[in-house]
């Protein structure tokens, strides 16, 4: 049998103002799970927990071999995969106590995460354009959570999931639209969700950070004896942020001498469902979220309320995965997505104008694996996207509407050449709206010359659309980027306790889109670089990851260093028992160098200056996080940046800052208790 992922799902979420809101939008993700689920629960009695001393030795021994789905769609060794990985647990989010996706992304090698104080921006292996993270390809449970409007995915307070609703997050750098498609272009994000069996009853939990930030949670899971396993969570987050900022570019009197004052609110509300019987799974999320704005960004009047941001994205979900026997596995879903974004731009006392962007789509999926002759996997898979909504409406602008249609099919070989060597190869041909038909192939050798060494050569291409948002404010016809990636892995086991990785790669990217001169342009860029890993586990709870990345990207088309992009990376993360299986101490250092911004002009000039440079920094975050100290009560608490570094990421094109500044020393408190 084909060992496939098995994951669980998502749910709805709303907040206006200070106060949790479920829309009708909410509904229509968060009720047919509730109802399918509450009449589940009624209907079967609870089944036992898993019993750990009831399992063989072999399988104990395997529990803690790293294992990926995402990076083939089926369930492997991460020795096994066609690229670099690496998979986070939900060990991790607590003992380092990340907060948002983001968080938990800037501790992986090659990625840097700026924020501009309304949203998180992912960087990838040197490119980091400040445009939605639509070259990285996220999913919740399998399901891709990148919108159809800008196919930005979120990775802050917008995003679908509480991270304490996280069991692992797999990171899958490199192209990878043989299997993904459009948006695949960097790598791909899968978030896997905790599931009923885990929980086996109601948790609850509660946090208290800087800036007056609180947060309330409440899940329930539980698998039944007769086969239904139940997945409900809420979470409510209200911040009232910095009470004032300083920006010196408004520091006049006529601007409040460039203070502030309070603008940096954030309030977000999310829900997640799902229910499973038999191979056949029900899954909805929803979130919402409400951002104030303190940057003046867009040319707006500074220090005015009025500019701020309200997001929502939703799904429902039907999948169905079955094991047939002769080793074949099916697996098919259905689903339909929403996402609609506000946000009013204050020009004057009684001038505002506003904008509004919406998408709606549906879409289905189908993949069948089949072993051949116990040495091989062959998989083959379709999807048909219907992006039956798009629009933008902008105050005195005539509304910007479309629809468009994809689909794409694709093959897989996961061949055993010999006792040793594997060759992972396959093609992806994709027919996305009007544009030219995409082929994306991938072809990856394995050879593992010793019983812990394996040595992976990878060639990979990508592409993205250009989306709806960008075709709609261009005053010319976008070409869809392109991307053609060299890479070499080298892993090695070392002891019974270490784990090293060597990674090399080159990337040529043709047509990249940028904002510029008040339209969008393409342009060429390379980029080459190197990752070093090292992460190590040890009896009792003691883990340690350390990084370094070197990476140098160069902009072809014109003469500048590309934006937010770092050359050097390294990263750390020790997590230590203090008092066995109770108490532990988690530390994290992270330093990143310095960065260039392009130089803001007015809005609609071409780019073509380096901006004032970002210096490097080296941030510390120190977590103790205590496990049934008090039975069926977890703790923990959080500093970050503890030693209170200052320091700033680029901005966008769309401030009349170069550099924003990030926070300095914060706190968290959270308890989470079992019932």
């Amino acid at each position: 049998m084909i060992k496939l992922n098995d994951a669980p799902t998502p749910t709805p979420r709303g907040v206006v103002g200070g106060r949790v809101v479920i829309s009708r939008a909410a509904s229509k993700f968060f009720l047919l799970p509730l109802l399918l689920a509450t009449a589940a629960a009624m209907a079967a009695p609870a089944a036992k927990a898993v019993d750990l001393t009831e399992l063989s030795l072999e399988t104990l021994l395997n529990m803690d071999v790293p294992k990926v789905y995402a990076a083939s769609k089926i369930e492997q060794k991460t020795t096994q995969a066609p690229a670099a990985i690496t998979v986070l647990t939900s060990d991790d989010v607590k003992k380092h106590g990340y907060q948002t996706l983001g968080e938990l992304l800037q501790s992986v090698p090659g990625f840097n995460v700026s924020n501009d104080r309304n949203y998180a921006f992912l960087g990838a292996r040197g490119v980091s354009l400040g445009d939605f993270n639509d070259r990285v390809l996220v999913l919740v449970n399998g399901h891709r959570a990148n919108n159809n409007f800008n196919d930005g995915a979120f990775i802050d307070n917008a995003f679908l999931l509480d991270m304490e609703l996280v069991d692992r997050v797999e990171v899958i750098r490199g192209p990878s639209a043989v299997l993904y498609g459009n948006n695949a272009f960097f790598g791909v994000v899968n978030v896997i969700t905790r599931n009923g069996a885990q929980l086996n009853g109601l948790e609850t939990s509660g946090s208290y950070a800087s800036f007056d930030s609180y947060k309330a949670r409440a899940t329930y899971g539980k698998l039944f004896t007769n086969g239904v396993q139940l997945l409900l969570s809420g979470t409510y987050y209200d911040s009232a942020g910095h009470s004032r900022l300083f920006f010196k570019e408004f520091n006049t009197p006529a601007q409040n001498n460039g203070v502030a004052q309070n603008l940096d609110g954030d309030k977000a509300a999310r829900f997640f469902g799902s229910v499973d019987y038999r191979g056949l799974s029900v899954e909805g999320a929803f979130s919402h979220r409400e951002k104030a704005n303190p940057t003046a960004q867009f040319g707006t009047v500074f220090n005015d309320p009025r500019l701020r941001t309200t997001d929502e994205q939703g799904y429902a979900a039907l999948k169905f995965a079955h094991n047939f026997e002769h080793d074949s596995d099916v697996s098919a879903r259905l689903y339909y997505d929403s996402f609609a974004h506000d946000i009013g731009y204050p020009y004057g006392p009684s001038l505002i104008y506003s904008e509004q962007d919406n998408g709606q789509w549906w879409g289905t999926e189908v993949q069948v694996n089949k072993r051949l002759w116990d040495r091989h996997v062959l998989t083959v898979g379709a999807e048909f996207r219907n992006d039956f909504s798009q629009e933008q409406l902008v105050s005195g602008q005539a509304p910007k509407t479309q629809d468009r249609q994809s689909h794409g099919i694709y093959v897989q070989g996961d061949f055993q050449l010999h006792t040793n060597l594997h060759l992972n190869a396959g093609v992806r041909y994709d027919q996305y709206g009007d544009f030219d038909p995409a082929f994306d192939p991938r072809v990856a050798l394995i050879y593992n010359p010793w019983e812990k060494s394996t040595f992976k050569a990878i060639y990979g291409t990508a592409f993205r659309a250009p989306s709806f948002y960008e075709v709609a404010n261009a005053d010319h016809t976008l070409k869809p980027e392109g991307i053609t990636s060299y890479e070499l892995v080298y892993e090695q086991e070392i002891g019974k306790h270490l784990r090293s990785t060597v990674s090399g790669f080159h990337n040529q990217m043709h047509d990249l889109l940028v904002f510029s001169s008040g339209s969008f342009t393409n342009f060429d860029a390379e980029s080459s670089g190197m990752e070093l890993g090292l992460e190590g586990s040890w009896a009792g709870g003691l883990r340690g990851r350390a990084s370094y990345s070197l990476q140098y990207t160069k902009n072809r088309s014109v003469n500048w260093e590309m934006p937010d992009s770092p050359n050097h990376q390294f990263k750390f993360n020790l997590s230590a028992p203090l008092v066995a299986d109770k108490l532990f101490l988690g530390l994290e250092f992270q330093y990143t160098s310095r960065r260039h911004s392009l130089a803001t002009t007015t809005l609609g000039q071409p780019i073509t200056r380096q901006g004032e440079e970002a210096a490097g920094f080296g941030i510390v975050n120190l977590t103790l996080f205590s496990h049934n100290l008090i039975k069926n009560l977890d703790a923990s608490a959080g500093v970050y940046n503890l030693l209170d570094r200052r320091y700033s990421d680029p901005a966008s094109q769309f401030h009349a800052q170069n550099l924003l500044a990030r926070d300095g020393r914060t706190f968290r408190l959270n308890l989470t208790y079992r019932f």
